[in-house]
């Protein structure tokens, strides 16, 4: 296998052909890391990454770094193998050095760039900077989303290969903030504040990407923007797209019935092909995908979470028969909701607000005091969406203002707590290494610095069945906020700093 994925490697970057082989992980193409969950139902879980370190004892942590700038806002990484790594980023233009998204290859010993592409110049061309995502598919193509563009990208050279325009015509909404929301019957091209915000593809290699907008007439830039900008919630409903990836050609088009912040994800159930998503703050639904077109299911109808005080939640999570999410993925004024829905029964429903007696740090609430919609003082923030382990019936998942991460798992009985940890993050995590000594990564903000504003970080690992912590980095760069410490090869992970310092991590066993 390895002979063919090898050989696969070189007839590819050699001719430029389109060639979808079979793997367990269809479409992505065949290494550690090809998409940024691993799988298209968003896992995080990397089986092939290793945590060399010692499970009992003391363990030190190796760092090294690439040179300054080299990599601004790194977002994700995507390889090839272990000699061919790529990393994305570029599109948080709030952050200075940002100003555009840009694509790379990495050498994975000097951590300097081979080549850097950059996609576009938004600084120039005034559109919202604001992150997509990368991936590679089987046929050995990088392909790009930021902004209203995909790339296709050849990883040989950097060359991009096509570009498609996705569409930015939208029905602006017409009564904000009154509800239910109404929306014109015309269209208007918002293009400088249209985002699709991160990629997917189904087992055939069609891609699926969906849109997220800045509200017109703001011109604050990067994640800022869905904080910040006045009025952040009059925008208008997102558009659901699929793409040939061979042609780049759009095979579906569909405009939602609201907006849909979160990403799509994908998954196979009783031989049918679902994309899943949230709309509005809480209401999971999914759509039945045959040759690239989508049809809403509407036989499968969870209820939306009825706790007061959410905001919308992060990307949804397969976990084996469960689809799993949770709220707040912007400061809320009330307690986070973690909710399961059965796959096979919409109405099948268990929640629970895990966190509730956590008391948000001192610290934390004076900073987020005014931090809600509406400048109210926010009690939860969680901006990433959960992990999910389904070989060991285990879901992960933060609450940043508590300062707690936890795992969680579904009984008959519901949604129960396996274990909390005291650690700051607001980042996904890492979930590595074989079922049965699987382990967690994740960041943690050291000290009394406030997230978001924080200038450093720690990479912890932790024992994923219990918490129990097994190696913690000296500080680093703060991480670019909203992505995640990335598995890489030989026991190595990639932190990718938001001012562009690529930071690489290897636990070992300390020997004194």
């Amino acid at each position: 296998m390895k002979r063919f994925h090898f050989f696969l490697s070189v007839l590819l970057l050699l001719t430029g052909r389109v060639v979808f082989a079979g793997g367990g992980n269809s479409p992505w193409y065949p290494s550690l890391q090809a998409f940024e969950h691993f799988d298209s139902a968003r896992s995080h879980v990397f089986e092939k990454a290793q945590f060399l370190g010692a499970f009992q004892g003391k363990n030190t942590v190796d760092m090294s770094f690439s040179p300054p700038g080299s990599y601004p806002s790194g977002y994700n990484m995507s390889y090839l193998n272990a000699k061919a790594s790529f990393i994305q980023g570029g599109s948080y233009g709030d952050i200075p050095g940002s100003i555009g998204p840009f694509v790379a290859k990495v050498d994975p010993q000097t951590l300097k760039p081979l080549w850097f592409t950059q996609l576009q110049n938004t600084v120039e061309t005034g559109d919202w900077d604001y992150p997509g995502a990368m991936a590679i598919e089987m046929d050995g193509f990088i392909y790009v989303v930021s902004g209203y563009k995909l790339y296709k990208v050849a990883p040989r050279d950097g060359k991009v290969l096509s570009t498609l325009d996705l569409p930015t015509m939208v029905y602006m909404r017409t009564n904000y903030p009154a509800t239910p929301a109404t929306y014109a019957t015309t269209l208007t091209d918002d293009s400088q504040n249209t985002s699709y915000n991160g990629l997917n593809a189904l087992p055939d290699g069609t891609i699926v990407v969906k849109s997220l907008y800045r509200v017109a007439g703001c011109t604050l830039n990067g994640p800022s923007a869905l904080l910040n900008c006045p009025d952040a919630k009059n925008v208008p409903a997102s558009n659901l797209i699929s793409i040939n990836p061979r042609t780049l050609k759009i095979i579906d088009n569909i405009t939602l019935p609201a907006p849909a912040s979160a990403r799509p994800t994908i998954t196979s159930y009783r031989g049918v092909n679902y994309v899943y998503l949230l709309e509005n703050t809480s209401t999971p639904v999914r759509y039945a995908v045959k040759k690239g077109v989508f049809k809403l299911d509407t036989s499968w109808t969870p209820p939306a979470v009825s706790n007061s005080g959410q905001e919308p939640g992060g990307s949804l999570i397969v976990l084996n028969d469960w689809i799993v999410g949770a709220t707040n993925t912007v400061p809320a004024t009330g307690a986070l909701t973690v909710f399961a829905v059965s796959q096979g029964d919409g109405s099948k429903y268990w929640s629970v607000q895990p966190y509730i007696n956590d008391p948000v740090a001192p610290e934390l609430a004076a900073a987020f005091s005014t931090a809600s919609p509406g400048g109210l003082p926010a009690i939860s923030w969680a901006g990433m969406s959960l992990e999910a382990d389904p070989k060991n019936n285990l879901f992960y998942g933060v609450e940043t203002l508590a300062r707690k991460i936890a795992a969680f798992t579904i009984t008959n009985e519901g949604i129960q707590t396996v274990w909390k940890k005291t650690q700051t993050t607001t980042e996904w995590a890492t979930l590595i290494g074989p079922k049965n000594t699987r382990v967690w990564v994740g960041t943690d903000i050291p000290g009394a610095e406030i997230p978001g504003q924080n200038v450093s970080d720690e990479v912890v690992w932790r024992d994923a069945r219990t918490g129990r912590e097994l190696a913690r980095s000296d500080r680093t760069p703060a991480i670019t906020q909203g992505t995640a410490v990335q598995p890489g090869y030989s026991g190595s992970m990639y932190l990718p700093g938001a001012k562009g310092v690529l930071v690489k991590l290897k636990p070992k066993p300390f020997h004194p």
